[in-house]
């Protein structure tokens, strides 16, 4: 973020409230810079704004609540402030609740909308040409939208069929970032998996070689990656060949390992073949940072699905976990499948599933005691470093460090969730 002027004047101060997804957050954050280049006084707290920007989240309701929330505490605190709104819920939110609302279908339009709005409160000015950035991480956005439409997920509603930047545009754009001096770029999409150049044809693995070959020391990062929907071996492959420039890292969104979930939720896999593909990354990236989405509750989920989820949980050595209880949205099969469960269940097996999680994360974490990391600091406390290593592991380092600087790295021991 640029600088901002220590005393701006009333009536300028924009900030945002941003939920929901990698993609979205990439999407606000290349938002953001265009508004400071813009004039726009960026402040990064609700409370310090005249001007709000809420880019919001359908995939589960509490995103979409804690959105409305935001929004009427914000204008509870003065009746003269603004609220813009963006993103998968903006359509779903009560008429009248914004000043400004831009559905996700005229994404394309967000900037020129919002300049135009700000333009005419007078809250543009001239700002000095932005400084380097201080930030050590930027996102990469390569693709949008998702027709899979399983059953129980309302993104391909909101987003749309898939749509994939050129791959021209994409590696000028990545040397772009590196050129600004960020450590790590983390290529984002909404399914990531199904990136694919719409003048070559040519896909990820396409992608992640021609990014490789880019001059320069920043390193690269996938975001959430579809299991089974293209060759995950393969892409372990291309990881573990790229001598360091693709971070070891992978985010499976799993949800189930319940061939009868699966096979109802329309997911592309069955459990057999979500196992062959894990057991094949495992054995190209034994280092490698795991992460997973997790679904609890889904409709009809019986305790031996949930015992079948628990079991594959515990059988990989998962690093990270978001769990979520499933989330009933209109408009999708799954809200309508009559053997829905009761909420406290579905809380019941989520408390299950993160606990499972933590078990699995403090097993793994203990693997790489001893074992040599590249970790990028990003804040120092008290004196101690901390960052993120190229398996995606918080570290904390005693040593001296250059915030952004990849510094060699290894741990002794795990304290929580972070490896020192």
């Amino acid at each position: 973020m640029t600088d901002i002027p220590s005393d701006p004047p009333t009536g300028r101060r924009v900030a945002f409230a941003v939920y929901g997804c990698r993609l979205n957050q990439a999407e606000a954050e290349a938002w953001k810079a265009s508004l400071a280049q813009a004039g726009a006084c960026l402040v990064p707290a609700t409370e310090e704004a005249d001007i709000l920007c809420v880019h919001t989240c359908a995939v589960t309701a509490p995103a979409a609540r804690e959105a409305l929330r935001a929004i009427r505490a914000f204008r509870a605190k003065d009746q003269g402030r603004r609220v813009l709104v963006s993103g998968c819920a903006a359509a779903l939110l009560p008429p009248g609740l914004a000043d400004c609302v831009i559905p996700h279908a005229e994404k394309a339009q967000w900037l020129e909308r919002v300049l135009a709005f700000l333009r005419g409160l007078g809250a543009l000015a001239p700002l000095p040409a932005p400084p380097p950035p201080r930030r050590t991480r930027a996102s990469l956005i390569a693709q949008d939208g998702c027709d899979a439409f399983c059953a129980y997920c309302i993104v391909p509603h909101m987003r749309g069929a898939p749509v994939s930047e050129p791959l021209p545009a994409l590696l000028a754009h990545a040397k772009s970032l590196i050129d600004q001096g960020y450590a790590e770029i983390v290529l984002t999409g909404c399914n990531l998996a199904l990136y694919r150049d719409p003048i070559s044809g040519v896909g990820l693995d396409g992608l992640l070689a021609r990014l490789c070959e880019l001059p320069g020391e920043g390193r690269f990062r996938l975001g959430s990656l579809e299991p089974c929907v293209i060759d995950d071996a393969a892409i372990a492959r291309r990881i573990a060949a790229s001598g360091g420039r693709l971070c070891p890292f992978l985010h499976l969104p799993i949800q189930t390992a319940s061939d009868t979930l699966l096979a109802r939720m329309g997911r592309p896999y069955s459990a057999a073949k979500l196992r062959a593909a894990l057991d094949a990354i495992c054995a190209t990236l034994p280092a490698l940072g795991l992460g997973a989405d997790w679904i609890a509750g889904l409709p009809g989920e019986s305790e031996a699905d949930h015992a079948a989820t628990l079991r594959l949980l515990a059988d990989y050595p998962f690093t990270g976990a978001h769990v979520f209880p499933y989330s009933r949205r209109p408009g999708t099969p799954a809200a309508d499948f009559p053997d829905q469960l009761p909420p406290a269940r579905i809380a019941a097996r989520a408390t299950a599933l993160r606990q499972a999680a933590a078990q699995t994360r403090a097993r793994a974490l203990r693997t790489f005691i001893g074992r040599p990391l590249t970790v990028i600091p990003e804040t120092c406390r008290e004196g101690h470093w901390v960052g993120h290593s190229a398996e995606y592991l918080r570290c904390r380092l005693s040593a001296p460090a250059t915030r952004g600087r990849p510094t060699p790295f290894t741990p002794t021991a795990v304290r929580g969730d972070c490896l020192v």
